[in-house]
């Protein structure tokens, strides 16, 4: 009888030990998983803030801790980039006007602090086109470093560098320029009462 007890004792040392062992081992797998998804999430974290560095830098006038608006101001960025490639593929390389009115302008980059645009305009043309065109800009306060234009055929099309300046340049002033530049394509009254009438250059 004391035999079978003291065997029956050590099955049960034996099935102890194996349930020690069993949960060290669960231990150490949950142990080792939750540093696995640590470091995968550490990683995560990295590669999303290095997208977000590289995101501020395009848009330096934006607060840099406000990553909401830094990804918003992104996407719009990429949907208005999307637009203008479309557009600018409707233009010919050669510089003739299209078919189409345009008003395209892309962020050049900035020239002493002061941010400088390119800005595409076809439409049809008229005395006093120069005038208008001057006219809007002037009235976002910017100035024409650079002019480009040519007409064919009653339509016109005009490349114009435009410095913002260090007050404005932000996207509001481009916004602003883009809405003024339209309203003068599409050959709606601007209300800027400028009666000067500019020849083939701008300034």
């Amino acid at each position: 009888m004391s035999s079978l007890q003291g065997c029956n004792g050590f099955l049960q040392l034996v099935d102890h030990q194996k349930n020690e062992k069993s949960n060290t081992t669960k231990k150490s797998k949950s142990k080792d998983a939750a540093v696995t998804h640590a470091v995968a999430e550490r990683k995560r974290r990295e590669r999303v803030n290095s997208h977000l560095h590289t995101l501020k830098k395009l848009f330096p006038y934006l607060p840099k801790k406000d990553k909401p608006r830094v990804l918003t101001e992104a996407v719009t960025q990429l949907k208005e980039l999307r637009k203008n490639v479309a557009q600018q593929l409707e233009l010919s390389s050669l510089f003739i006007p299209s078919e189409n009115d345009v008003v395209i302008i892309n962020y050049c980059g900035n020239i002493n602090e002061e941010r400088t645009v390119k800005a595409t305009i076809c439409c049809e043309d008229r005395s006093s086109l120069n005038r208008d065109l001057s006219s809007a800009i002037r009235s976002v306060q910017g100035r024409v470093i650079k002019a480009e234009m040519a007409t064919v055929g009653g339509r016109t099309k005009v490349e114009l560098v435009v410095v913002l300046g260090k007050a404005n340049g932000g996207e509001k002033d481009v916004g602003q320029l883009k809405r003024a530049l339209k309203a003068v394509v599409e050959n709606r009254a601007l209300g800027f009462g400028s009666n000067m009438v500019l020849g083939r250059r701008f300034g």
